[in-house]
């Protein structure tokens, strides 16, 4: 697995299991330019919720410690406003690896994924609680372990560990299968079932009353499947759905969250795929691809906005998918038949922007005809106004006017012209900031958010991030036409450990690049990525030259030193330090773990893991 993977334990899926890792904080961004998720980033790396309620939706962070009361209460950290929200509905809170939530005996429930809070539950990464007709969508980070096949859900995720560890280093299959039944399931039955029917590789946990999830390794595709439908009549009736990895995921939080998104929607009796739980909406030329659960939720919010004539604040960082959102809003509304017309506003000349936004008067300035502004053609339509934020005060009162009277003056001119436009507003910045530092109109921001959308980042869509790259790869070939190309294991390793700054946008740059780079190749392995990338693959290599090749050129002096996984040299370290502990403790096990800080059940698990043997801590005894 990746370095910020090794020797952590799915702390999100589990409530016993400890934490052996110490995050470090990331350093606050000054407060003019932080984007509306790197914000949430910096107060709180756990991660956050996404809370949509009443055609708006906004982020908050996840409690490091104490907790977040939610309810229409006014003191309450989330405050909702839904009628059928208690006053104090529900709290979230912070435990010492994850957080729970709890109903405090509200009228109408709280519901985590449509199953009723009856005693404090463990929140997920993609968990969906809903408290009345409001929508909190959880994000956590994602986490980096003698063999029965019924175990405990402590026991199931370690197996699920290991085996996406070796999915990544060797390519092996590995599939998740998570059944739903109809009913309370009998744990004494499905154990003996379970023990009967299942490979001495494969594991099985029940969690809940209902639902069972078993981890099968070596199996891929329609073989998966046939051991769900056993698994699925060994419960008696219900739903499943299957995850693959590394197609569908590469951590436990991403690929159990895939097969669960699975079986919620599958039919009774039926084994769903995870690629059957994906959204994909045409939107014209282009199609927006939508598989976790927050992006899921964000385009039902987009379904509904668009059938109003509200204007609409997207944020999200650069390259995330803010034009898609914008053209979602644009196809789903009365106004799809007219233009579509969208602005980069970060690219307008200040002196040029009233021109090109208003349009102009044949002698207005030098060499000037006469010209409809871009609003002004948009009539009917929809104006998509990307990165507003850096719009001149000037430009911004002339906007807010023509907004709220629904007519434009062009430049040179004196007359008023009528407009019919729905405008959606888009920023990478904090606009709240922006209006304290006088950057931006604070009566125009109140304007705009009538309704806001938050994309997230896609470092925080991990579930969709190998289904991107394979579209944006597929539409890449295509215009080269080529066959289209698969991506290797190594590949898929380099995607998931980068950072994907530059989002969405910096993913096609990429897969076009590979798509040129391949040349006759079949697959596109780490050499066909670019520099930064192939070197997260763990083994970047060159490609083979023919044996007729010319000898290349000598290399300059000092030759590149080789490099090994940085996980492979923290396992090392990690099992070499143990051994000294136990060494200076004399094998007492508790002793060792507290002389290196690690938890115990930490140093027991990774005991096992790295077959540490007494003769290595042992000394001799004296003659």
């Amino acid at each position: 697995m990746f370095a910020e993977h090794r020797g952590m334990l799915a702390t999100d899926l589990l409530d016993t299991m400890p934490t052996d890792a110490h995050v470090t904080p990331t350093p606050e961004p000054s407060p003019p330019t932080r984007t509306h998720h790197e914000a949430a980033s910096a107060e709180l790396g756990a991660g956050y919720l996404l809370c949509i309620e009443d055609g708006s939706s906004h982020t908050v962070p996840l409690p490091g410690d104490g907790e977040l009361a939610i309810g229409r209460d006014p003191e309450c950290a989330i405050r909702l406003v839904d009628a059928q929200v208690s006053r104090r509905h529900a709290v979230i809170t912070a435990v010492g690896d994850g957080v729970r939530v709890t109903d405090l005996d509200s009228r109408h429930g709280t519901f985590v994924n449509g199953e009723r809070v009856a005693r404090p539950r463990r929140l997920l990464s993609g968990d969906v609680i809903t408290l009345g007709g409001a929508v909190l969508v959880v994000h956590r980070s994602a986490r980096a372990i003698g063999v029965r096949t019924v175990v405990d859900a402590a026991e199931l995720a370690t197996r699920l560990e290991i085996e996406l560890d070796r999915t990544l280093r060797y390519g092996r299959a590995v599939a998740v299968a998570v059944v739903r039944g109809d009913a309370p399931i009998d744990r004494g039955r499905l154990a003996t079932a379970l023990a009967a029917d299942l490979r001495p590789i494969d594991a099985a946990a029940q969690f809940g009353e209902r639902e069972v999830v078993a981890v099968l390794p070596e199996l891929d595709g329609a073989a998966a499947a046939t051991a769900a439908a056993r698994l699925l009549a060994i419960v008696g009736g219900g739903r499943a759905g299957v995850a693959t990895a590394p197609h569908d995921g590469c951590d436990l939080d991403t690929l159990l969250g895939a097969a669960r998104g699975a079986a919620s929607a599958a039919a009774a009796g039926v084994i769903a795929a995870a690629e059957s739980d994906v959204l994909r909406v045409e939107l014209g030329d282009k199609v927006a691809v939508a598989a976790d659960p927050a992006m899921r939720r964000l385009y039902e919010l987009i379904r509904r906005l668009a059938k109003s004539d509200l204007p609409v604040l997207v944020h999200g960082e650069t390259g995330s998918g803010k034009e898609l959102a914008a053209a979602a809003i644009h196809h789903g509304s009365a106004r799809a038949k007219g233009p579509l017309v969208s602005i980069n506003c970060a690219a307008l000349p200040e002196t040029l922007a009233e021109a090109e936004l208003f349009g102009h008067e044949r002698g207005a300035f030098t060499g000037a005809g006469q010209r409809a502004g871009l609003l002004e053609s948009a009539s009917g339509g929809t104006v998509f106004l990307d990165e507003i934020a850096d719009l001149s005060p000037a430009i911004q009162a002339k906007l807010l006017r023509a907004l709220e009277a629904g007519k434009i003056t062009r430049l040179g001119d004196n007359r008023e012209r009528a407009i019919d436009i729905r405008l959606v507003a888009a920023t990478h910045r904090d606009l709240t900031l922006e209006v304290a530092a006088g950057r931006f109109r604070q009566d125009l921001l109140f304007r705009l958010n009538a309704a806001r959308v938050v994309v997230p980042p896609l470092r925080d869509r991990r579930r969709e991030l190998i289904l991107l790259a394979e579209h944006l790869l597929a539409a890449g070939c295509k215009r080269l036409g080529r066959e289209p190309l698969r991506l290797s294991t190594d590949v898929v390793r380099a995607l998931y450990a980068h950072r994907w700054p530059g989002n969405v946008r910096e993913l096609k740059n990429v897969m076009d690049y590979a798509a040129a780079a391949a040349m006759d190749a079949d697959v596109i392995e780490p050499w066909h990525l670019p520099d930064e990338l192939s070197a997260l693959a763990g083994e970047p290599a060159p490609e083979p030259l023919p044996d007729d090749a010319p000898a290349a050129a000598a290399p300059p002096s000092g030759e590149a030193p080789r490099f090994r996984p940085i996980d492979d040299e923290v396992a090392e370290l990690e099992r070499a330090r143990m051994v000294q502990a136990l060494m200076a403790c004399d094998g007492v096990r508790n002793r060792a773990a507290a002389l290196i800080q690690m938890p115990l059940r930490t140093f027991v698990t990774k005991f096992k893991r790295f077959a540490i043997q007494p003769s290595e801590w042992a000394k001799p005894r004296a003659r």
